[in-house]
């Protein structure tokens, strides 16, 4: 079961979008430096949907290579609308050696029933590796817009041989913890980071996040003094998180533009532009908002011991 702090990884691409694979060793470093309890790849921090299967597959291969065991690697091979492509990317992820797949629902129109079969495909794929939901919008992506009832999920996932867990990126933590009540050892990672503590609390294993990828240090000591009971310390290191999360929402930022700009500014790290194909396209953090960015982490996060 995977526990703490796992960075969701960016992927660095130049203008024209192409994957800057030089850079996943820079980046697999800058996370063991900073304890990190893994890697979650290719979800929405990492740009999967806005990228080409070839280039995902790239991409993969380049971090998969660079981890070289050093840390467990989760890789998200959904958001196709080709469901084989999806099937690819799994069976392609497992034998690159990633510690597990994962995957969002198919729609909002899909049955949990055409969902399990989807997930059924993605575990035969990739049969040697865990199987993570990746849970967003309340989880009805997952069932076709109908109520959600933990136990039900649970019971219809049977049928995924390697179901192992949940990226819980939700705030629901009262379904969280019905997840937990129905199935003590499934490994719940929660994807909401300006809440990351509350979840803890709730029972959630760790957590995976966009801000994370800039304040794994920060987050893993957070982790540490609610294990240790400080309440206090551990809720000022979440508020002072919290305002690098405000400042890279302003709209002369946006967040991924954000996250790629700390980590060249702070780590050394050019991680470039963000996908063409995506919301954040020829977005350049510059001028006061990038001064003002800069001061926010450097008042408010943790980077070293």
């Amino acid at each position: 079961m995977l526990k703490g702090v796992l960075p969701a990884l960016v992927t660095p691409m130049d203008k024209e979008g192409n994957i800057k694979t030089e850079l996943a060793e820079a980046l697999v470093d800058l996370y063991i430096k900073q304890q990190a309890d893994g890697l979650y790849m290719l979800g929405w921090t990492g740009e999967g949907a806005c990228l080409s299967k070839e280039k995902r597959m790239q991409w993969t291969e380049a971090v998969l290579d660079a981890a070289k065991g050093r840390l467990p690697v989760l890789v998200h091979v959904g958001y196709n609308s080709n469901l084989d492509d999806s099937v690819a990317l799994a069976e392609h992820a497992g034998e690159r050696g990633a510690y597990a797949v994962s995957s969002v629902g198919i729609s909002q129109t899909a049955t949990l029933q055409d969902n399990v079969d989807y997930f059924k495909r993605i575990s035969e794929a990739a049969p040697g590796i865990p199987f993570y939901i990746y849970w967003v919008e309340g989880g009805r992506t997952l069932t076709g817009g109908d109520e959600i009832r933990p136990a039900e999920i649970l019971d219809a996932m049977k049928a995924v041989p390697t179901f192992a867990g949940i990226k819980f990126t939700d705030t629901n933590f009262y379904v969280l913890e019905r997840f937990k009540k129905h199935a003590p050892d499934i490994n719940i990672l929660t994807g909401v980071e300006e809440v990351a503590l509350c979840a803890q609390l709730m029972g959630a294993d760790g957590n995976i996040g966009a801000l994370q990828a800039v304040t794994c240090f920060h987050y893993k000591q957070m982790w540490k003094y609610m294990e240790e009971g400080n309440y206090r310390k551990a809720r000022e290191m979440q508020y002072r998180a919290n305002e690098v999360a405000e400042a890279y929402r302003r709209a002369d930022i946006g967040n991924m533009p954000g996250i790629k700009f700390l980590l060249k500014e702070i780590y050394d790290i050019d991680a470039g532009y963000c996908a063409p194909a995506g919301p954040f396209a020829n977005r350049v953090v510059s001028g006061e908002g990038a001064e003002y960015l800069k001061k926010v982490f450097r008042e408010n996060i943790l980077i070293t011991s």
